[in-house]
């Protein structure tokens, strides 16, 4: 659902259905941005947003989830993330990213 909404946007969306194809494909190609689930198989959100960081640090990164306690929100802008927000509302996804997109661009 999320695919389809990113692409209504004007979005291009890659997804991964688990840790070990995530790894493999942001190996492969460069994105402009990350949206991370925040319990993804094989891996919590934050720790792939740490792996995201340990090989690039500019690449803006948003967790997703539905882990809303105030620890998991601190755990993932402690691992290096731009924003963290809370499913199952989509309503600031789109926005977040924009604006994130925008400032990257802007250097």
């Amino acid at each position: 659902m999320l695919k389809f909404k990113l692409g209504l946007s004007d979005y291009e969306a890659v997804t991964a259905p688990d840790m070990v194809t995530a790894l493999r494909l942001m190996e492969r190609e460069r994105f402009g941005l990350y949206v991370l689930d925040g319990g993804l198989r094989n891996l919590k959100g934050p720790s792939l947003c740490e792996r995201i960081r340990a090989s690039d640090a500019r690449t803006p990164i948003v967790i997703f989830s539905g882990h809303a306690f105030e620890s998991d929100i601190e755990a993932g802008m402690l691992a290096g993330a731009n924003a963290y927000l809370i499913k199952p509302d989509s309503s600031e996804l789109i926005p977040t990213m924009r604006r994130l997109l925008l400032e990257a661009a802007a250097g």
